[in-house]
């Protein structure tokens, strides 16, 4: 009798155990519960690609990689696509975000991807760079994208030295040469898949490729209240630092070294007589013209063709005038490469009044055809048109031809109410501090005024605007030059 008893106890017991399993049946042990999209980066170039994973988290604690049987997709869509086994491929030319999803049992996941510009080109310069032992040398790393933008990356770059002997360099690109040691240094910038290299030479004895005079810190009144012109007012004071500028202006002999250089280095382009940009911050950018229409001077630099590169030479006789017949762009490229700038607006006029405040850039504040190469001849100016540099006597700190022979590119862009807004302290101008092409407002500025300019346009305080591209016959450039200055 307790046989049966217990045998119906444990009966029922097993009948009540099947009901609940019935109602909640046990689960098994590859169940998803949860998804998740993983990558080597959360950024991609255009026209680059990405491999996502998915993996699959199971009930049991196991981790599973589920990238070839999820279900992609891809959101908005507009800059890339997303393939079967979890490919990402970036278009070319486009940049934005796009939102990846992965489908898989029941459960999803997403992941957000930045699509990113690329670089086509990567410029480095200066190019051929000089620097004295114990001092610094500045560099700049310049991209340029698919969509033909340009941008300054110089604190995106990877700066390297080789063989770092002589001199070291930074984050920044700021080159710092050892004291009492000389070398040759080839430093190198690497942005995304590109390179870029230069070559310093560290110096015991600095010697500019340019011959350069220091201008001491200082103030003076710029501007002119009294000449009747708007934009040289209203006259106020300005401090600058030390810095050095071009002892004569840069002559066609120079420039045409410059253009061998550059051409050489794969920096310009040249063809049917037009030099232009090829990489920097001005690529494509017309530079310069080597033959110029007959009613204005040639700048006397003709093209040599050697097999597949060329030797630019200027033409005999001609080696100590001044270049001209090159925009901005071209006087800007030309310092660049060998470390070098233009002289800010307010540099110059410092420059040109000789520590004394003198109207004119001449020996005495004065002038006269024995001074100056300006508008007409007699006395010393014999010229009809350009003189070799250095033909008349220099102001008080030793520079020549400040006013007159040619006129002068500075760095500032043009505003005519510049003035009125000035900072006190070393004045660069309206524009940015690096500038990019197109010339901001399309305006630059010439100072000192030419051979064919009346005395009143060779005033230290006159200020001439030029077009960014004159004509294509770059006609009004024909009377423009530049000099080169240094910061200390």
């Amino acid at each position: 009798m307790r046989s049966i008893k217990n045998w119906l106890s444990r009966s029922v017991t097993i009948f009540f155990l099947f009901a609940a399993c019935k109602d909640k049946p046990l689960q098994p042990d590859n169940v998803t519960v949860g998804l998740e999209i993983t990558a080597p980066a959360a950024a991609v170039l255009s026209g680059g690609s990405l491999q996502l994973t998915a993996t699959a988290t199971l009930n049991n604690g196991k981790i599973s990689e589920v990238t070839p049987n999820v279900t992609w997709s891809i959101q908005p869509g507009k800059t890339g696509r997303i393939s079967e086994s979890g490919l990402f491929s970036a278009n070319n030319n486009s940049v934005g975000m796009e939102t990846v999803r992965a489908d898989y049992k029941g459960q999803s996941a997403t992941f957000q991807i930045e699509v990113t510009k690329r670089a086509t080109t990567l410029a480095v310069w200066p190019v051929n760079g000089k620097v004295a032992a114990g001092g610094t040398l500045r560099f700049e790393a310049i991209a340029e994208y698919q969509d033909v933008s340009h941008e300054y990356v110089t604190d995106k770059v990877t700066w390297t030295i080789s063989p770092g002997n002589a001199a070291t360099i930074d984050n920044a690109g700021v080159l710092r040469a050892k004291p009492g040691v000389a070398g040759g240094e080839t430093v190198t910038g690497t942005f995304q898949n590109l390179t870029a290299r230069s070559l310093v030479e560290v110096q015991l004895n600095f010697l500019s490729p340019i011959e350069l005079v220091t201008i001491p810190a200082g103030s003076f009144m710029m501007g002119d209240n009294n000449s009747g012109n708007n934009n040289e007012q209203p006259a106020h004071e300005v401090q600058l630092d030390a810095f050095a500028i071009g002892k004569y202006e840069v002559t066609n002999e120079q420039y045409a070294r410059y253009l061998t250089e550059a051409f050489a280095a794969g920096e310009i382009f040249y063809e049917s007589t037009l030099v232009t940009g090829k990489i920097g911050p001005f690529a494509a950018s017309i530079y310069t013209r080597l033959r110029g229409s007959p009613e204005f001077p040639d700048n006397f630099i003709e093209a040599v063709q050697l097999g597949n590169n060329y030797e630019f030479r200027a033409v005999p006789g001609f080696e100590t005038y001044p270049v001209v017949r090159m925009n901005w762009y071209g006087a800007a490229a030309f310092c660049a490469f060998y470390g070098l700038r233009l002289p800010t607006e307010a540099e110059w006029e410092m420059a040109c009044r000789g520590g004394q405040q003198n109207p004119y850039g001449t020996r005495d504040g004065t002038i006269s055809h024995d001074l100056v190469n300006y508008q007409g001849i007699g006395g010393r100016d014999t010229f009809t048109g350009l003189a070799p540099v250095g033909s008349f006597p220099p102001n008080p700190y030793g520079i020549y031809d400040l006013s007159g022979n040619a006129a002068e590119f500075v760095f500032d862009v043009y505003d005519a109410a510049y003035y009125a807004k000035s900072p006190r302290q070393n004045p660069k101008g309206p524009g940015p501090a690096m500038i990019l092409a197109p010339l901001p407002g399309g305006l630059g500025l010439w100072r000192g005024g030419s051979w064919i300019d009346p005395s009143r346009q060779c005033r230290s305080a006159f200020r001439g605007t030029i077009r960014e591209h004159a004509d294509h016959n770059l006609l009004g450039e024909a009377v423009v030059g530049f000099r080169v200055a240094r910061s200390l």
